[in-house]
């Protein structure tokens, strides 16, 4: 199962810098494609938006053939579900596959199963 993690550090430039000097020391990198960092719960509400987000699972869920399959089984305009599909493709969350045949599509395919939101309350960090 493949997970994406949006996760929510206060100050993600000191667990950087701790992260970069390990590397540094072991020669192990550190690297994390499935995992997106942010400072604020606002900013990864904004990625994440409750639209992006019922997209996303229903992508997952149903796996339709186009967006305009997809747009109609969330009972959404075809247009916002394409503006949700391609803020989500931009996150690395899905792709969007071109399907010839009479006019072309698009067809959402997601790139994770999972979506994880992690947030470590500063008293757990700590105690």
């Amino acid at each position: 199962m493949k997970v994406f993690t949006f996760k929510y550090q206060r100050h993600p430039k000191k667990s950087v810098l701790a992260a970069m000097k390990r590397a540094i020391r072991t020669g192990v990198p550190d690297v994390r494609d499935a995992e997106m960092v942010c400072d604020s719960m606002s900013s990864m509400l904004k990625l994440m938006s409750k639209s992006r987000f019922e997209v996303f699972a229903a992508i997952v869920e149903h796996k339709p053939g186009s967006l305009n399959e997809l747009a109609r089984s969330l009972g959404k305009d075809p247009g916002n579900v394409l503006r949700d599909a391609k803020s989500l493709e931009a996150l690395g969350l899905i792709s969007l596959v071109p399907v010839r045949g009479e006019r072309e599509r698009l067809r959402p395919d997601a790139l994770f199963d999972k979506i994880v939101f992690e947030f470590e309350p500063k008293a757990a960090r700590t105690g």
